[in-house]
């Protein structure tokens, strides 16, 4: 379970500190699929907050499908990466494998033989571009850009009504985050893969706590990232600091940046500011899929 900080001087209810750290942890993968989260009072004792908002947070949760009740049992974490894919596949592997049976195979010839036939098949046609989609296209192109920084050759990136647009869009490898899943899982059945995000500490690694009240400007074209902003400052602790949100798609939106004490900005974002504003740049993608991403990108190379 992941460390979770409580603001009681901010503005934001601590509900959504609550909601939004949870689901920070589910789209990170700190939250595992099917991971048991606290009980509601457990979880109250140990954040000194009334069970009704623990309760609250973990209801938003369910009923935008992040989390399940169980009766009986507790909140657990929706397997998203399988979620909405029906049991054809299973019924169809089962029916194999009792027929390899019957045949007189062992289970781990079986097992063999479809690992080989696998690597074999991938090889050959596994998609090996990276595409990222995502229904907030300003957040698929930050992503798209920090892969492609960390892979060397170019990731395009799309939103869902222009992805099917883009030139031999099958034969790319589609890459999304956990949010943006369900929509795009819509654009081909074998659904995407998953871009693995940081932790809350991770990303915002850099900003530190400072011992006085400071004006925070975050910088970016997304307004997914602008939202989490806006619902993360407060884990810093901030008592009294207020927080700027610029758009550089939007009129005059460097005005005022002079006088904050911290800027953040998004990878892209951060290109766009004056040479005289040095700001902390908020990197978004855990290592992990970085190096997973390495790893297509090398294949097809060579």
């Amino acid at each position: 379970m992941n460390r979770i900080w409580i603001s009681r001087d901010s503005s934001i209810p601590i509900r959504e500190q609550l909601s939004a750290q949870l689901l920070f942890g589910i789209l990170s993968r700190r939250l595992g699929a099917a991971e048991r989260l606290p009980s509601v009072r457990d979880l109250a004792r140990r954040l000194k907050v009334h069970p009704n908002t623990v309760s609250a947070a973990y209801q938003d949760l369910a009923a935008r499908g992040w989390v399940k009740r169980k009766a009986g049992s507790g909140v657990f974490v929706c397997d998203l990466q399988n979620h909405g894919k029906g049991d054809a596949i299973d019924t169809f592997v089962h029916a194999w494998i009792e027929e390899g049976l019957s045949r007189g195979f062992s289970f781990e010839a079986l097992s063999a033989a479809l690992d080989k036939a696998r690597k074999k098949l991938g090889a050959q046609r596994e998609p090996r571009r990276l595409l990222v989609v995502h229904p907030d296209r300003n957040l698929a192109g930050i992503l798209a850009a920090e892969i492609q920084e960390a892979v060397g050759c170019i990731v395009p990136h799309a939103g869902l009504e222009d992805a099917p647009l883009v030139p031999e869009f099958e034969a790319f490898l589609l890459l999304t985050t956990t949010s943006g899943a369900g929509a795009v899982s819509q654009l081909r059945p074998e659904g995407p893969r998953l871009i693995a995000l940081r932790s809350i500490e991770e990303v915002l690694t850099g900003l530190g706590r400072p011992a006085s009240p400071v004006l925070i400007g975050m910088v970016s074209r997304s307004e997914t990232i602008l939202k989490w902003a806006a619902l993360l400052i407060p884990v810093l602790g901030l008592t009294g600091s207020d927080l700027i949100q610029r758009n550089p798609e939007r009129p005059k939106w460097r005005q005022g940046l002079g006088a904050c004490d911290l800027i953040a900005a998004d990878i892209l974002a951060a290109r766009d500011l004056p040479k005289s504003i040095r700001p902390i740049v908020l990197r978004l993608v855990a290592d992990s899929f970085l190096q997973e991403a390495r790893k297509i990108v090398t294949a097809e190379k060579v």
